[in-house]
């Protein structure tokens, strides 16, 4: 038996049963694309050692849209975004799961006096042998490897998993787009994206990728108005789910609203947008450069701008004007720092110009 005990390695997530499981483990990675690995590992003290964080499943929840967001909530202050399983236990009832994120800065759940320690997956590995905690030493060392070999494809199911049900179950516009917070907070969180339309046209067609339910692809039209712009709002996701739901909630912008992937995604009919905003969250680090090629190539209109965001709060080498520089693309301008709250969270979101002709 190997120090994972009786855990092995997860195949296919879709066969998991997940009635029988009473246990969650979850490594915390933070993405850095500066770092070994892509991402570093976030530990937590408990007592005298350095723990990753563990627990039951309660009653009632859902594994992978509950318990694995309350566990290193609770624990140690971490709030998941991509969630993946990597190990589950011979009888079913133990699984381990591997998760992306950063600091929690809401208030419910949240373990925020944990002491964190944030290393490569090699030294929070050898750190944890050193402790003798064998079994979590291989978890984070499997976590890594899980993390290192996964498929895009892979990536994108578990991702549309771990979304889908958490937006169509928001009950407010804003929550179903993702964010968690007030009507006054999404405008200051993300209302500094209206820094980037261009005044000098008439009309601006603005296309959201990664639109959930198309919240601020119309959000954009009022923050338009009250700087004297007319924006045309259109949106793209991968979730056919969440595409429906933009339909649902916006019918007369119906047919704005289109399924797609944005590495390779373009309007039926060829038509450009004068204003594409994307996500670098949607895609892994390494494929940011063809996601921004793609965008300019095919997406935005000549002359039009790429609007680039990295939402969070992530260290600053995972800002977005890092990753467009490192990416190899100029930062043309930037938005205001969003804040919350009153205060600043997370970097600013920039534009790249597209050639006129």
């Amino acid at each position: 038996m190997s120090a994972l005990g009786d855990l092995g390695p997860v195949r296919d997530p879709d066969e998991i049963a997940w009635d029988p499981v009473r246990r969650v483990t979850v490594v915390c990675l933070v993405e850095d694309p500066t770092v070994e690995d892509g991402a570093s590992v976030v530990l937590y003290r408990d007592g005298e050692q350095w723990a990753v964080p563990t627990g039951p499943r309660l009653e009632a929840e859902d594994v992978w849209d509950d318990s694995v967001l309350r566990i290193p909530m609770e624990t140690m202050g971490f709030r998941r975004q991509e969630t993946h399983p990597f190990a589950v236990s011979d009888d079913g009832g133990h699984v381990a799961f591997w998760v992306t994120g950063g600091s929690y800065a809401g208030d419910r759940l949240k373990g925020g006096d944990a002491e964190w320690w944030t290393g490569s997956v090699a030294a929070a590995s050898e750190l944890l042998a050193t402790q003798g905690d064998d079994v979590a030493a291989e978890l984070v060392a499997a976590a890594g490897e899980s993390r290192r070999t996964m498929s895009y494809e892979r990536r994108v199911a578990d991702v549309s998993r771990t979304l889908v049900g958490l937006y169509l179950a928001a009950t407010t516009p804003q929550g179903g787009s993702g964010f968690g917070g007030s009507d006054q907070d999404w405008r200051d969180s993300r209302g500094t994206l209206a820094d980037a339309l261009d005044a000098s046209r008439p009309v601006v067609r603005f296309l959201d990728h990664g639109c959930a339910n198309g919240h601020l692809a119309v959000s954009m039209v009022t923050w338009g108005a009250e700087r004297g712009i007319a924006v045309d709002p259109y949106g793209v996701d991968i979730a056919p789910e969440l595409v429906a739901r933009a339909q649902s909630d916006h019918p007369a912008l119906a047919s704005r609203f289109w399924v797609g992937d944005a590495l390779d995604w373009v309007h039926p009919d060829g038509a450009r947008f004068d204003l594409v905003h994307v996500l670098f969250d949607v895609v892994p680090p390494e494929l940011h450069s063809e996601l921004i090629r793609h965008q300019l190539d095919h997406v935005v209109a000549p002359g039009g701008r790429l609007l680039v965001s990295e939402y969070g709060d992530p260290p600053s080498a995972r800002s977005a004007e890092a990753q467009v520089v490192r990416a190899g693309f100029v930062v043309a301008g930037r938005c205001r720092q969003p804040t919350r709250g009153g205060r600043e969270r997370g970097f600013p979101s920039v534009w790249i110009d597209a050639p006129a002709q």
